[in-house]
């Protein structure tokens, strides 16, 4: 879309939410080039308008941001910014800081994030009304408001914990200003958590967890059984909860670098991107083009070892041994490759704000070009045989079914959502790295499109489903890197990055003065698609810009968990590995 074309949609989405909501908004406006922000009157008008952009405009919430903004100096520039410029604004100064709702939405059609915004009253005990009954996938972000901010979402049906368990003591919200990092609190005796208990003859619950053999993170699954027959489960997450966004407050941009990369050591590349971006949103730069093909590329590599990974689990979890163990090669054979590109195996140190910390040699992308041909008919050779084989067909058809509606009710994304036929993914509803220059529908060709669209109908939601999603993802994504590479090899793409600004430096891997277009208290959205799904990460910076003041990160698998308690249901015990691994939920990128 034309920067002209787009202009005119978002002058379009002011018009239609202005002319609704002239008395419930103070405000309205663009910024970061595809963020429509709403400031709201009271909690009540920002629900309001919420419901409309939820189901008029058919847009999904991506994450709830809580701010303790009490004691900020009062800086913030809420003027009129809007890309309509004759538009009559009901804006208000005269209101007093204190805690802000952010609720974030994304257009299912265009390349839009709606951010409308509310501020609480600076009281004791700050509530506001729940959106779940309209909004069921905002359940989470209210449990984990009240955890954090202790902010009461006056409501919403389920207040028992969630990240802060039964032993953290009342009145003690971490992620307040005025909570101290270094806090030592008393543990308390340890109150039972309050599972749902599931009545009648014959009923057995099954506790596992948190504690699991191997190497698997903690977590607990309470089952409740009739015979084999799962009826309920619930899951009890977040003993991998380390305070990252607490601990973001203490860093500068740099450090808060190194921590991104570190949330879920699977998706390095996916968060440490997504903060980056932020970063450089705020600073109004596009990075160099060759560093947006360096971190496409490295993108799609932590996408195919993770995809062949969990395809080698799910062959463990039926007992192939055979498939198991030569997918396995494959994928420690893209772990080389990363580590020949980026001197890691997880593909950590890619990423720095304003672009990269590594060059590709065109030597070594010409033998990495060969090895991802052959690692690929390796690979489809032995997808071949998965499927020529029963006994692992079997276990995968109609196992762990989900439905659309649920998908779309709780807000998933990812392969839980594409495998039900929801064609939900980033890099193609919000471009961003070198993903707007490619076609990502057609990087096969016309006819794979085709077929693809054919198959996305006939997804049924259960583990052979989430099985062919990465199946598809691992070859997509091994042809995106080949067409990066030879672009790169041959310098053949001329494309200039719309919106270039003057401090472009087309042939260099990073801006170096980009700190010093950032304002203090400045903040913006950044985002990526992992292998696991969205991932979304909201930077506010300090009245030092060049430090943190609120760090927001939700992945894929925060979105994602909700959907394994119903996929089990009506499944046997004996299936359960099996539907987890085909989830690949991370722990710790859920726990923070």
């Amino acid at each position: 879309m034309s920067d002209n074309l787009f202009g005119k949609k978002i002058f379009e989405y002011e018009s239609i939410i202005h002319e609704k909501f002239s008395e419930r908004i103070q405000n309205i406006y663009c910024k970061n080039f595809n963020e429509i922000h709403i400031l709201t009157i009271s909690p009540e008008d920002s629900n309001e308008v919420s419901y409309f952009i939820h189901d008029k405009l058919r847009c999904g919430l991506v994450t709830v941001i809580c701010t303790d903004e009490r004691n900020i100096e009062n800086t913030i520039d809420w003027k009129d910014k809007s890309v309509n410029s004759k538009q009559t604004i009901n804006f208000n100064k005269n209101w007093q800081y204190g805690f802000s709702l952010r609720l974030i939405f994304s257009s299912e059609t265009d390349d839009i994030f709606f951010i409308v915004t509310t501020f609480l009253p600076n009281v004791d005990n700050p509530a506001y009304p729940s959106n779940v009954v309209r909004i069921p996938s905002a359940i989470y972000y209210e449990k984990e408001i009240f955890d954090m901010f202790g902010i009461i979402a006056q409501g919403n049906p389920d207040t028992r914990k969630l990240v802060l368990h039964e032993r953290w003591p009342d009145n003690q919200f971490p992620l307040r200003r005025d909570f101290n990092i270094k806090t030592k609190n008393k543990i308390r005796l340890n109150k039972p958590y309050k599972f749902l208990k599931v009545e009648g003859e014959g009923i057995c619950e099954i506790p596992v967890g948190p504690v699991h053999a191997g190497i698997i993170e903690p977590g607990h699954f309470r089952f409740s059984i009739y015979g084999e027959n799962i009826l309920n489960l619930e899951t009890r997450l977040y003993y991998t909860h380390k305070g990252i966004e607490k601990l973001a407050e203490t860093m500068t941009l740099d450090e808060a670098l190194l921590l991104s990369e570190r949330i879920s050591g699977d998706e390095s590349v996916a968060n440490s991107m997504a903060y980056c971006q932020a970063i450089e949103r705020m600073a109004s730069i596009q990075i160099p083009k060759k560093a947006a093909q360096i971190r496409t590329i490295c993108a799609e590599l932590e996408r195919i070892w993770n995809h062949l990974g969990t395809v080698a689990g799910m062959c463990t979890d039926v007992g192939f041994a055979y498939g198991s163990s030569r997918i396995n090669i494959l994928k420690e054979k893209i772990m080389r490759i990363n580590e020949k590109l980026s001197g890691s195996r997880l593909l950590f140190g890619v990423n720095k704000i304003g672009g990269v910390k590594i060059d590709f040699k065109p030597e070594t992308l010409g033998l990495i070009l060969a090895d991802l041909s052959q690692i690929l008919q390796d690979f489809d050779n032995l997808v071949k045989s998965l499927h020529n084989t029963s006994s692992f067909m079997d276990r995968l058809k109609g196992t762990g079914i989900i439905s659309s509606q649920d998908v779309q009710a709780l807000g998933a994304n990812g392969v839980i959502a594409r495998c039900v036929g929801i064609d939900i993914d980033t890099r193609k509803n919000h471009p961003y790295a070198y993903y707007q220059y490619i076609d990502l529908e057609n990087i096969q060709g016309i006819v794979d499109k085709i077929a693809y669209e054919v198959e996305l109908k006939k997804r049924k939601g259960d583990v052979l489903s989430r099985f062919e999603v990465r199946v598809v993802e691992i070859t997509h994504s091994v042809h995106i890197i080949k067409k990066i590479a030879t672009d790169i090899l041959d310098k053949s793409t001329k494309q200039e990055l719309h919106n270039t600004p003057q401090t472009q430096n087309d042939e260099g891997l990073v801006i170096d003065n980009l700190k010093n277009h950032l304002q203090p208290y400045d903040s913006a959205l950044g985002y990526s698609e992992s292998h696991r799904g969205q991932t979304i990460h909201w930077v506010m910076l300090g009245k030092d810009s060049n430090k943190i003041f609120r760090y927001k990160i939700r992945t894929a698998s925060f979105c994602n968990w909700p959907l394994i308690e119903l996929a089990v249901q009506n499944n046997i015990i004996p299936d359960f590995p099996l539907i987890n691994k085909s989830f690949d939920l991370s722990y710790s990128g859920n726990d923070l």
